[in-house]
C-alpha cells in the first residue's frame, strides 16, 4: 500500500511498558501551548493586491525560517518569498480566516496540534458554539467526508457541523461557513451572498492547498476572498521545508506563532498518550485487521499494527496481488479475507482489549484510524496477555506489513514459519509458479527526482558509470555539491567494495499507473537494471533485502517493501524474494545476496554499520539508492553507510532535471538511454548466481562430445577422432582466435570463424578443407588420449569457456565390447524461468561404447553436492538418455531427478558421474 494513503509520516515518542489488565482510559491533559502544527501540501498567503503578505496584524502562523516556497506546477504564477521573509500560512482578517491547506483532513497526525489550534480559532470567532456549514457544492475533493474525525471533535465541543451542496441557500441558518479548494467557481450572485454573509457578522473559513500537480483551485478561492473583502489572498505555490517537516519536505511543521492572536492555548485534543495502555471494549469487528473500540466514550477505528489481511470480496477493488507472494488469484485472497475476519471475530468480538502503541509508528493512519497493538484474554484467565497482532501472523492468515514497526522482524520470522508450514493462506502460495513480468533487455530507464553520484574527493570517473542522464539534462548544485561539466552520472559502481549507488529511488511504485500515476511506466526496464546491478556485485545466492529500520517508510524520498510492491512482484517472477529488515544489527543475512539502503532519515548505529560490513565481507552486495529531493541530514546518513563499507561513492548535493527527455512531461523525472554497454547490466535478467535463470540469450559455446576412440586404429583414421562444439546461446559467436587444447598442451587455434546460434561444429584431428560445420586441426597423429584427457575451450583472451574431462577406462586404444559413458550435452539454461520449467534443464548422457552399460545406483552430482541416483537402468550401446531436473515418469530415453529447484548453475558448474563403487566415471565443467 502506498505510504501516503496508509500511515502518516510522523514517528511517535517512546512507548512505555504495557500495563496488562489496567483500565487506564483517557486523553492527554492540556499543557500550555499547542504542539507544533503540520501543514501538509500547503500554499502560502499573499496580501490583497497579490504581493508579499508582511502585515503582522493579519498573519497568525508563519512557516519556520528554514522554509521556502516553490512554483511546483511550473505555471510561472507563484510569488516567491525571499529568505529574509517568513512565509505566512494562516491569516485572519476580521471574521475571515485563510489557511493554506486542508489542515485537519483525514490522515492528519493528531499528535501535532492542528485540531486544537483550529478549534481555538472557531471558539474565538464563534464563541464556543454554533452551526457550521461545510461547502460541497463547488466540486471540492475536500468535502466534509474528508474531515469526519475533526467533525466529531468539533461536535463534541459544542458545534453542529453540516455538509451542504447549497451553501448560499443555507447561509441564513449558518454561524460559519467552510470553503475548501473549489474546482467550480462561485457565480457572481453566490459571491454577493458570501459578501453579505460576512458583512452581517458571519464567519468564513477558506482552505487552499499546494499547487502540486496543479490540484489547487487558487483563482476560485481568491475570488471568494476578494468578494468578502479579505486582506489576504492565496499564493499559487507550494511551501517546503527541508529542516522542519513531518517526514517530507512538502509537510512543513512550525511553532512560528503570532501570539498576539489568542489561538495557541493547548487543550484536550485528539492525540493519544503513546506511553499509556488503554483498556477498551470492542464494539465491532470489521475485518481481520480493523476493529472498532470504545475509547473513553469515543468509538475509534483501530487499524491493527504490523499486519495486512486480504480484502474480503466486497472490497476486492482495493486488493493488490503484487503484495501476496505466490498468490495471484483474487477469489482465493477474498476467501482468506473472510477467514481472517472470522478469526478476528471469534477472538475479539465483545471482548475488552488493551490498546497499546509502537514507539516507531504514529498513533493514526491517513484515514484517522488508531494504529495499535491489541492484547486480549485468550484463555479466560482474566489476563489480557495474548497479542492478537502476532497471533494472526503465527496462524498464517495475514502478511506482515513492511513499515517501520519495532516488532517487524519478529513478526516477519513468524510469517516465514507459517509459510514454511503452509499454514492458513500460505497453503495457496506458490511463488515458483509466478509468471515473469517486464524481464527484457534494458532499452530505457527513468529516474524520479534524481541526484548525481560523486566520490568523496570529487567527480566520479566515467569508467565507473553505467548510466548517465541525456545530454539535454541540467544540474542544480547545492551547497557543497560537485559540479559536472559533461555527462551527469545517475549510477556508479565500486566493484572492489561490492557497492553501487543510484541517485534515485527508481523502483518507487508511486510511478505505476495502477497506483494513480498519470502514464504507464511499465515499458521502462528499471527493475531489470537494478537486479542486474545487484548480481554484478556478488556471487551470493538468496533474496534481496531492503532496509526499513531508519525511517524510510515515512519518507517520501525513500522506500520500504510496501513502497516497491511491483519490483517485489518482478523479483518473484525471476525466482527471487524481496524482504525487509528493520534491525540489521541482529538480522540473519545468511540467506541474502544483497542489501538495499534507500536514503535513511535516521542514521545507522555503529553496530548496524559493522553488521552491514560483515555482510559485505562475506560477499554480499550493498546497493544505495539516493534522491535529489533530500536535505543534508539524510544524504549524510546514506554517505555514512558508503564510507563504513570502505567505498568512496557519495550522493551528490544536487538535483537533475531534463525538460526534453522525461516521463509525462515532468522535468523532475528524467528518462535516459545513455548507457555504457561495457557493463553487464542491460540484458534481460538471468540469475547466474543460483540457477534461477529467466531466459536470456543462452550460455554460449560448449564442448558436447569428445570422440577420442576412432574406429579401427586411431593413427590411421585421424578424422574420426574429433571434438564437437555447440552454440547453445541465442546469438552467433565469433570464435576467431579461440583455442582448443588437450591436457598435454596440444593447441588448436580457430581461424576466422563464426558459430551460429544453435549450430554445431566438429573439430577433426586430421587434415581437410574447413567448412561451416567441420574444421581440421591438421595434426599428424592422434591427440585425444583414450585412457582419459581434458578438452579445454578458451576464448581469444585466454579465458576458459568450457572444459570436458573424461577419465581412465578399461578400453584402451581400439577397445571393443565395452560401454563408455559420455556427457553429450548440458542444458543448464531452461526456456523462461528455470524454476517454472525444470524439465527443460537437463543433462544428456551417451553410451559411446559397443556394449550396454548398467547404470543402476550410479550417481550424478553438481559442484555443491546435489546428487541423483540412477534407478535400475541399462543404457544400450550408442544410446542416449536425458536426465531432467524436474519430475516425470522414467522411460528408456528420459529420467527425472525430481529436484525441488534448479540444479545446474547457469553461471558455471561441474557435472560428475560416479559408478556404484563411488569411482568417478566422467566429469565435465562448464
Amino acid at each position: 500500500m502506498q505510504r501516503r494513503t496508509f500511515l502518516s509520516t510522523v514517528a511517535g515518542t517512546a512507548l512505555g511498558s504495557k500495563l496488562v489488565g489496567a483500565d487506564a482510559v483517557g486523553r492527554v491533559e492540556a499543557a500550555t501551548t499547542v504542539p507544533s502544527l503540520v501543514f501538509d501540501s500547503t500554499a502560502s498567503l499573499l496580501d490583497a493586491s497579490g504581493g508579499l503578505l508582511t502585515d503582522d496584524s493579519l498573519v497568525a502562523v508563519w512557516a519556520e525560517s528554514s522554509a521556502t516556497n516553490t512554483d511546483e506546477d511550473g505555471d510561472g504564477d507563484a510569488v516567491s518569498y525571499p529568505s529574509s521573509t517568513d512565509v505566512p500560512l494562516v491569516a485572519v482578517d476580521g471574521t475571515v480566516v485563510g489557511v493554506g491547506c486542508p489542515f485537519v483532513a483525514g490522515g492528519t497526525n493528531w499528535q501535532n496540534g492542528n485540531e486544537e489550534f483550529l478549534l481555538n480559532v472557531w471558539d474565538d470567532l464563534l464563541g464556543g458554539s454554533g452551526t457550521v456549514y461545510w461547502d460541497s457544492g463547488h466540486g471540492q475533493y475536500y468535502d466534509l467526508s474528508q474531515f469526519s474525525t475533526f467533525e466529531d471533535y468539533a461536535e463534541s465541543n459544542g458545534y453542529l457541523v453540516k455538509g451542504t451542496s447549497d451553501l448560499v441557500g443555507n447561509l441564513s441558518n449558518a454561524d460559519a461557513a467552510v470553503v475548501t479548494s473549489p474546482s467550480t467557481a462561485f457565480s457572481s450572485s453566490e459571491l454577493d451572498a458570501m459578501a453579505s454573509f460576512v458583512s452581517g457578522g458571519g464567519v468564513l473559513f477558506l482552505h487552499d492547498q499546494a499547487d502540486y500537480s496543479n490540484y489547487d483551485e487558487t483563482a476560485n478561492a481568491n475570488a471568494v476572498a476578494q468578494a468578502v473583502g479579505a486582506g489576504f489572498r492565496f499564493n499559487d505555490d507550494q511551501v517546503v521545508d527541508s529542516t522542519n517537516n513531518a517526514g517530507s519536505t512538502f509537510q512543513p511543521t512550525t511553532t512560528n506563532f503570532n501570539t498576539a492572536f489568542p489561538f495557541f492555548a493547548d487543550r484536550d485534543g485528539l492525540e493519544l498518550d503513546k506511553s499509556r495502555t488503554y483498556a477498551a471494549p470492542v464494539t465491532d469487528v470489521l475485518d481481520g485487521d480493523t476493529v472498532k473500540v470504545d475509547l473513553d466514550g469515543t468509538v475509534e477505528s483501530i487499524r491493527v499494527l504490523g499486519i495486512d489481511t486480504p480484502e474480503k470480496s466486497a472490497n476486492q477493488q482495493y486488493e493488490r496481488t503484487q503484495e501476496w507472494e505466490g498468490i495471484e488469484d483474487l477469489p482465493t485472497l477474498a476467501d482468506y479475507g473472510q477467514q481472517a475476519t472470522d478469526y478476528a471475530t471469534a477472538r475479539l468480538s465483545g471482548e475488552t482489549v488493551d490498546v497499546a502503541f509502537d514507539p516507531e509508528e504514529p498513533t493514526r493512519d491517513a484515514f484517522g484510524r488508531v494504529l495499535a497493538y491489541l492484547y486480549y484474554d485468550a484463555d479466560g484467565s482474566g489476563s489480557r496477555d495474548t497479542l492478537y497482532n502476532e497471533e494472526i501472523v503465527t496462524d498464517g492468515l495475514t502478511r506482515v506489513y513492511d513499515s517501520g514497526l519495532s516488532r517487524h522482524d519478529a513478526f516477519r520470522a513468524e510469517e516465514q514459519a507459517a509459510r514454511d508450514a503452509g499454514l492458513g493462506l500460505w497453503a495457496a502460495s506458490d511463488p515458483a509458479s509466478s509468471s515473469e513480468i517486464r524481464n527484457r533487455d534494458v532499452t530505457d530507464l527513468f529516474f524520479p527526482t534524481p541526484a548525481t553520484v560523486r566520490t568523496d574527493s570529487g567527480a566520479v570517473d566515467a569508467s565507473r558509470v553505467p548510466v548517465s542522464a541525456e545530454s539535454t539534462a541540467s544540474q542544480t548544485v547545492y551547497s557543497g555539491g560537485q559540479s559536472y561539466s559533461g555527462d551527469l552520472p545517475l549510477a556508479a559502481v565500486d566493484a572492489a567494495a561490492n557497492v553501487a549507488m543510484v541517485g534515485s529511488p527508481f523502483v518507487d511504485e508511486s510511478y505505476e499507473s495502477a497506483e494513480g500515476y498519470a502514464v504507464d511506466t511499465s515499458s521502462y526496464e528499471n527493475f531489470v537494471f537494478l537486479t542486474n546491478l545487484i548480481d554484478s556485485l556478488t556471487d551470493r545466492t538468496g533474496d534481496v533485502v531492503v532496509d526499513g529500520g531508519h525511517g524510510q517508510f515515512g519518507a517520501d524520498y525513500a522506500l520500504s517493501v510496501e513502497d516497491a510492491a511491483y519490483y517485489k512482484r518482478y523479483l518473484e517472477g525471476v525466482g527471487l524474494g524481496f524482504e525487509q529488515v528493520n534491525d540489521v544489527a541482529n538480522a540473519d543475512l545468511s540467506g541474502a545476496r544483497a542489501y538495499v539502503v534507500t536514503t535513511p532519515p535516521e542514521a545507522f548505529t555503529r553496530a548496524e554499520l559493522d553488521a552491514l560490513t560483515a555482510f559485505r565481507d562475506a560477499g554480499g552486495a550493498v546497493v544505495l539508492l539516493g534522491s535529489g529531493d533530500v536535505f543534508s541530514g539524510p544524504r549524510s546518513n546514506l554517505d555514512a553507510v558508503a564510507s563504513a563499507l570502505g567505498s568512496d561513492l557519495r550522493l551528490n548535493a544536487d538535483s537533475v532535471t531534463d525538460a526534453s527527455s522525461n516521463v509525462n512531461g515532468d522535468s523532475s523525472v528524467p528518462a535516459t538511454t545513455s548507457f555504457d554497454g561495457s557493463f553487464p547490466l542491460f540484458s534481460a535478467y538471468s540469475d547466474t548466481n543460483d540457477g534461477g535463470d529467466t531466459g536470456g540469450s543462452g550460455d554460449g559455446v560448449t564442448v558436447t562430445t569428445v570422440n577420442y576412440d576412432a574406429a579401427g586404429d586411431d593413427g590411421s583414421n585421424l578424422n574420426d577422432e574429433y571434438v564437437v562444439l555447440e552454440n547453445t546461446g541465442g546469438a552467433s559467436v565469433d570464435l576467431t582466435g579461440w583455442t582448443l587444447s588437450d591436457a598435454a598442451d596440444h593447441v588448436y587455434t580457430f581461424p576466422t570463424f563464426s558459430l551460429d546460434a544453435g549450430a554445431t561444429v566438429t573439430v577433426h584431428t586430421g587434415s581437410g578443407s574447413d567448412t561451416a560445420t567441420a574444421l581440421y586441426w591438421g595434426n599428424g597423429s592422434p591427440l585425444w588420449n583414450n585412457g582419459g584427457d581434458t578438452a579445454t575451450l578458451a576464448d581469444d583472451t585466454g579465458a576458459v569457456v568450457d572444459e570436458y574431462t573424461y577419465p581412465d577406462d578399461e578400453g584402451g586404444d581400439g577397445d571393443s565390447g565395452s560401454g563408455d559413458l559420455a556427457i553429450a550435452q548440458i542444458h543448464e539454461d531452461a526456456q523462461g524461468n528455470d524454476r517454472n520449467n525444470m524439465n527443460d534443464e537437463y543433462v544428456v548422457f551417451e553410451n559411446t561404447g559397443t556394449a550396454a552399460l548398467d547404470l543402476t545406483d550410479w550417481q550424478v552430482s553438481d559442484s555443491v553436492g546435489k546428487t541423483y541416483t540412477f534407478p535400475s537402468f541399462s543404457l544400450a550401446a550408442g544410446a542416449q538418455v536425458t536426465l531432467h531436473t524436474g519430475s516425470g515418469s522414467d522411460t528408456a530415453s528420459d529420467l527425472y531427478w525430481s529436484a525441488s529447484g534448479p540444479v545446474w548453475n547457469n553461471g558455471g558448474d561441474t557435472v560428475t558421474v560416479t559408478d556404484d563403487a563411488g569411482t568417478t566415471v566422467v566429469s565435465r565443467s562448464y
